[in-house]
């Protein structure tokens, strides 16, 4: 079956597939499941400020003169009178760090595991903060909502398309504790929090509702007990880690209330960077990709939304492969692609993630060309 990138067949295919899978009777096969994979794009459909990985991984070294550690390293390797890093550069000196943490013996003479450590965590401070700095994070309020004065017309747009497929699944008879969609995303902020409190907005606060991969000791300060309910049923599974994540000696704290800069370095988020070999090693990875993985293999529909599938990305493109692990387990599924880049380019990289897909067709493939903020226009007023 050929693929098409004309928009509106596109979205119209989007709503019919919904649609069909919606109409077989639940007693004759499992509830269906869609799972948006959100990329950078993602978030900047939502906040057309919020940074791409070229602005916000792009630094100039005027930005660590309070991060001793970090000034040490880029000393020792012979960087200290480079002014500006560029994405690239970021990924060279973050694949520095990590080969001297796992290669002790090449160590260079002037590291040890304390000053790498510590200048990790201080990557992770001043990401943070240059996000901070480049758009609104969207901490929760005193009431732990997400909230904000008043919401862009392409926000109510991407509202509205999650709480049209509420009002679908509710229609076709799936309770509120059998979520018709999920997240994976590769994305720190508070994106997918956000909308999910608008599609939910006469609720308790929407992090209840969350299954994260991991349980977290405290949510906000409080125990987990004292944020009731706590249904867990939708994912939302952030591969890369995410601002609020918070490693402590008891596992993971999550805190969606804004934090000041020196608590910020104190405890600096748990954060994957960019580098040209990712490292996954810390526990909360091992925990949550298997949980990924799963989701993945029980998803109907993939709405790949503003990741381009980078080569560098390898780990995370082997992860998007489970959505089908042999050609017989993609029959049946779907694919859209969501994003701004060259399609051929982006059907060139989905085809070498499912690379049997050019001989048998499956799983089908659909591309939007543009925004998703644009998609999720059409799709609502279909």
């Amino acid at each position: 079956m050929p693929f098409s990138d004309d928009n509106t067949a596109t979205v119209q295919a989007f709503i019919e597939l919904l649609d069909g899978m919606l109409d077989d009777p639940l007693d004759r096969r499992r509830p269906p499941v869609v799972t948006f994979w959100c990329g950078a794009g993602f978030s900047k459909a939502w906040d057309p400020s919020s940074p791409t990985d070229g602005d916000l991984f792009a630094i100039d070294l005027d930005d660590i003169h309070d991060f001793p550690n970090l000034q040490h390293v880029l000393h020792v390797i012979g960087w200290a009178d480079y002014r500006r890093l560029n994405f690239e550069q970021f990924k060279n000196l973050r694949y520095v760090l990590d080969m001297q943490v796992r290669y002790p013996d090449i160590r260079n003479r002037y590291f040890d595991i304390q000053n790498l450590k510590l200048s990790i965590s201080e990557l992770r401070t001043l990401i943070m903060r240059r996000f901070q700095a480049a758009c609104d994070v969207q901490n929760v309020d005193d009431d732990l909502r997400f909230t904000t004065e008043r919401d862009s017309m392409d926000q109510q747009n991407i509202t509205a398309l999650f709480a049209l497929l509420e009002q679908r699944a509710r229609h076709a008879g799936l309770d509120a504790n059998c979520p018709l969609y999920h997240f994976l995303t590769t994305n720190y902020d508070f994106t997918i929090e956000s909308i999910l409190e608008r599609v939910h907005a006469h609720s308790a606060p929407v992090f209840g509702r969350l299954y994260r991969g991991v349980t977290p000791s405290r949510i906000c300060g409080s125990t987990i007990w004292e944020h009731l309910p706590r249904t867990v049923d939708r994912t939302v599974i952030k591969i890369n880690g995410g601002f609020e994540i918070l490693p402590t000696l008891e596992g993971f704290e999550f805190e969606y209330r804004a934090r000041s800069d020196r608590a910020i370095r104190e405890a600096p988020p748990l954060l994957i960077l960019p580098s040209q070999v990712q490292d996954y090693d810390e526990p909360y990875f091992h925990q949550v990709f298997p949980k990924a993985v799963r989701l993945l293999r029980e998803t109907d529909v993939l709405v790949i939304v503003g990741y381009s599938m980078p080569p560098e990305d390898a780990l995370i493109r082997f992860i998007l492969r489970q959505l089908a692990e042999s050609p017989s387990d993609a029959r049946g599924k779907h694919v859209f692609v969501i994003d701004t880049k060259n399609h051929d380019i982006i059907k060139s990289r989905l085809e070498e993630v499912f690379f049997y897909l050019p001989s048998v067709g499956w799983p089908r493939e659909h591309y939007f060309s543009g925004r998703f903020e644009e998609f999720c226009r059409r799709a609502v007023t279909q």
